[in-house]
């Protein structure tokens, strides 16, 4: 990381002084690089989410506020920054600020997108073409940083956008921020899971009835708190029903080549987990409760998972779900 300090040099004084009062040098304040990234869950049924980011804002708060010698919030402008969210998916990210310089202090962190509007700001690109994305609110509030002399400051806005991007079909899409996630990269991990077939097939079976207009299912990987039992796990409103859990991340399931059921969920603080899978993903709505015999449910518990983030953070952990035995789904057990 940079690191930038100013040596004050002593004063010199001789003949020929007029006299005066010296003058002494301002002191300048430490800088030390910054970077912050943007990533995305996987997310089916569109081709491009851009978001078109306006710039970031660091207000100073706490002891450590005013790092910058009280000349109020730093603003970035990042004009430059149209990222489509759908080409940093799992462990790739954008970089918004890449090690920039700033003043050491504690800072209070919003991030600002411009809605759409017309051929302007952030968009959808579906099936039927392109869609102004409107904003909830216009800024991300991500939380306090401390931005330290000698230290390591890297970050990550992750955004679910299973659980973020809503689509009515009279109003469009619009951005919420109930599946934003921050993350320092030095303590997170990713996870590379997959779905045994066996449970691919039973879910699929077990819902004939429930598949989509046109006969198919959307499988869907979903991360909860650690211990959370079967029972629990919720579906991915911002609010869970009574006695339910809702998910930490989302990952859509994809059969690769190989025939294998596999998925990704990138930046997770490190720490214990429990991993579940549904082939419902298309009866879980982003902004309602879905719940009866006939509507969503998770169908096996894919056991716990420790997320390792290795050293310096962004290890890749592997986990599988699925099999025979009891535990988890008809039939499956843990991981």
């Amino acid at each position: 990381m940079k690191k930038r300090i100013v040596v004050l040099l002593p004063l010199l004084f001789g003949c020929g002084s007029d006299g005066g009062e010296p003058t002494l040098p301002t002191e300048q304040p430490v800088l030390q690089g910054v970077s912050i990234g943007v990533s995305d869950a996987p997310i089916d049924d569109v081709t491009a989410v851009v978001l078109k980011f306006d710039r970031i804002i660091l207000t100073p708060t706490g002891s450590m506020g005013g790092g910058h010698h009280g000349e109020g919030p730093l603003v970035l402008e990042l004009a430059n920054h149209h990222v489509d969210m759908m080409q940093f998916q799992e462990d790739a990210s954008h970089w918004l600020l890449n090690d920039e310089l700033l003043p050491v202090g504690r800072y209070d962190v919003r991030i600002e997108v411009q809605a759409g509007s017309g051929d302007q700001g952030s968009y959808v690109d579906d099936a039927q073409g392109r869609h102004p994305l409107q904003m909830v609110q216009n800024h991300i509030n991500v939380g306090e940083i401390a931005i330290q002399e000698g230290g390591e400051h890297s970050y990550t806005l992750e955004l679910d956008l299973r659980q973020s991007l809503h689509h009515d079909p009279e109003t469009g899409y619009s951005l919420l921020h109930n599946g934003a996630r921050w993350v320092d990269n030095r303590t997170m991990g990713h996870l590379i899971g997959s779905i045994d077939s066996t449970w691919v097939e039973g879910c699929e079976a077990d819902n004939a009835a429930l598949a989509d207009e046109a006969g198919q299912f959307s499988h869907v990987a979903y991360l909860y708190p650690a211990g959370t039992t079967l029972e629990a796990m919720g579906d991915m409103a911002a609010e869970p029903e009574s006695g339910k859990v809702a998910p930490m991340a989302t990952s859509y399931v994809h059969q690769a080549i190989d025939g294998s059921w596999r998925f990704g969920m990138g930046f997770l603080p490190q720490g214990e987990y429990q991993v579940g899978y549904s082939c419902l993903g298309h009866l879980d709505l982003p902004d309602s409760n879905e719940s009866g015999p006939a509507s969503f449910a998770i169908y096996g518990d894919g056991g716990s998972v420790v997320i390792d983030a290795g050293s310096g953070g962004g290890h890749r952990n592997g986990h599988h779900c699925g099999g025979r035995g009891p535990g988890g789904g008809p039939g499956g057990h843990r991981g």
